[in-house]
């Protein structure tokens, strides 16, 4: 049995304020005990919802000790639109005092290559444990990810064969089925053994129908707060994380 919590904003305006006070907290946490944060982000709406974290806090946030990796990634130039990593130093990165060595893109030399997404998810596996070992004792602290209408998250999508991955940290997708095709994306095992703490964060109606399939239980405990059981097996891949520090972040709607 899979449980997780669940927190439900009380509209999507007021949702980020959610978001950033747990991404905070595992903050705080993390360098206090280790003196870095590492943390993996995905990209759709988030972005657009942590871009308040900067004015969050009473205390300043000490983002000199962040270590940023993307929990997945569109196998596109930095510059496209369709780049988490962009979509990111447009609404959050380039507010805050993240030292740019400590952001981690993929590797865009490689995109014109024949295997270019297979080398990119090569070479990006050894980013990640680099930097989860030199930085964090082996895991990762806390991935944020999204909930698409499909129930998929990072870049894992429903019936595809990535979600029988059961060894890769990073793996790549050539044929996703929302454009662009090529892609690459951390996996369930690293999700589940390799982090600490992992977050979906989902937002608006289209979220709901994918929402109620996947809790089995749920349990108020507090005016937004409920503790929920997974159902088992999961209907969505955004239900398949068996992460033993799990939280969701919703609204209302």
């Amino acid at each position: 049995m899979v449980e997780a919590s669940l927190i439900v904003s009380p509209s999507k305006e007021e949702l980020p304020s959610f978001l950033n006070a747990e991404v905070i907290k595992a903050s705080k946490k993390a360098i206090a005990a280790r003196n870095a944060f590492t943390i993996a982000l995905s990209g759709g709406s988030l972005p657009s919802f942590l871009s308040s974290l900067p004015s969050m806090s009473e205390n300043p946030i000490m983002f000199d000790k962040w270590h940023v990796l993307l929990a997945d990634e569109r196998c596109v130039p930095s510059t496209d639109d369709d780049s988490n990593l962009g979509s990111l130093r447009e609404k959050l990165l380039s507010k805050v005092s993240i030292p740019e060595s400590q952001v981690y893109g993929i590797n865009e030399s490689k995109l014109k290559e024949e295997n270019g997404p297979s080398m990119i998810a090569d070479e990006y596996e050894d980013v990640v444990k680099k930097v989860i070992n030199e930085h964090s004792d082996g895991k990762l602290d806390l991935a944020v990810l999204g909930i698409g209408p499909d129930g998929h998250t990072c870049s894992l999508f429903p019936g595809h064969s990535l979600l029988d991955e059961s060894e890769r940290w990073v793996t790549y997708i050539m044929d996703s089925p929302k454009p662009p095709p090529e892609r690459i994306t951390l996996t369930f095992p690293f999700l589940n053994d390799y982090t600490r703490k992992v977050l979906f964060c989902g937002a608006g109606s289209s979220k709901a129908p994918i929402l109620r399939e996947i809790f089995s239980k749920v349990t108020k405990n507090g005016d937004s707060n409920y503790e929920v059981v997974m159902k088992d097996p999961p209907p969505y891949p955004c239900a398949s994380i068996k992460n033993k520090n799990l939280l969701y972040i919703v609204d209302k709607d």
